[in-house]
């Protein structure tokens, strides 16, 4: 079992099979944010369903692949041709044990725009908590969830109701994969880039509503503060007893040149363009 750089063949039948989140708690959130900023930011031919960004910062408890982590997401709920719903994530965030395998399974598997974070937390207390991810010496996000009322009571319900408690709920993501390679000049060169949709079936079986603070932050290499916060909508601390990525499908081929931009600093910083940007700590 892997304790050789030459493995049996039959193993690899069990490679990244069905990938399994089970256990995972922590804050949810949704705020409202500037419709022109996230419609600008969303590539063609995804439209915006509307002007708002969710997320979440949870543990990660019992992954299939690795070890336990913690993760955090800020994504859009985009429209593909009126065919697919589902998220589409600016950027995940990862930390822990198995942040690392995390990383590459669902950035090599799936084109997840994922990176590590520096620091990540998630504190409760009773009835309030607060989580927290850094790196590269800035707090990018701080979310307070405080049980109760949400902000928005109304907005939070439809973005709660979604998960349906006990039940198996089928969700959507949308990611665009892509391929590089070098050219005889030294430049790299992307290319077959399709866009994608992952298929997860999970069941919530924990969820407690409450009022939310958050702040944005931006990085030279993480533009979190340009999603910027209007209003902040509700919270919810919430346990998700399983959650399976059963499919992976192809939706359409896309145009790699034009397709990149959009995609470079949710899975890089700028250190990858210009050497002499780099940060680092030794």
């Amino acid at each position: 079992m892997m304790s050789s750089f030459l493995i049996d063949p039959s193993e690899m039948k069990q490679f990244l099979v069905r990938p399994r989140l089970d256990d995972q708690e922590g804050v949810m959130f949704a705020y409202a944010a500037p419709a022109e900023v996230l419609a600008k930011l969303l590539p063609p031919p995804l439209k915006l369903v509307a002007p708002m960004v969710c997320g979440y910062v949870v543990q990660m408890g019992k992954p299939s692949f690795g070890g336990p982590y913690l993760e955090s997401v800020l994504y859009v709920l985009a429209n593909y041709r009126d065919k697919v719903v589902g998220a589409y994530p600016f950027n995940l965030m990862l930390h822990g044990p198995g942040a690392e395998t995390g990383i590459i399974s669902g950035r090599e598997g799936a084109g997840i725009p994922k990176k590590m974070a520096d620091h990540m937390e998630i504190r409760r207390n009773d009835q309030q908590a607060t989580a927290i991810v850094e790196r590269h010496g800035v707090r990018l996000l701080e979310v307070t969830w405080t049980a109760g009322t949400p902000n928005d009571p109304q907005t939070a319900q439809q973005v709660f109701s979604q998960l349906k408690l006990n039940s198996q709920v089928e969700q959507a993501s949308l990611f665009y994969k892509y391929q590089m390679d070098q050219a005889a000049d030294g430049t790299n060169v992307f290319h077959d880039a399709a866009l994608v949709s992952t298929q997860q079936s999970v069941i919530t079986d924990r969820l407690e509503p409450g009022s939310l603070r958050i702040k944005v932050a931006s990085s030279e290499d993480d533009p979190y503060g340009e999603l910027k916060v209007i209003k902040p909508l509700g919270a919810a601390w919430y346990h998700v007893a399983s959650s399976v990525m059963h499919n992976t499908i192809k939706l359409e081929d896309a145009d790699a040149g034009k397709i990149m931009p959009y995609l470079v600093s949710g899975r890089y910083d700028r250190g990858i363009i210009n050497p002499n940007v780099t940060t680092f700590i030794i």
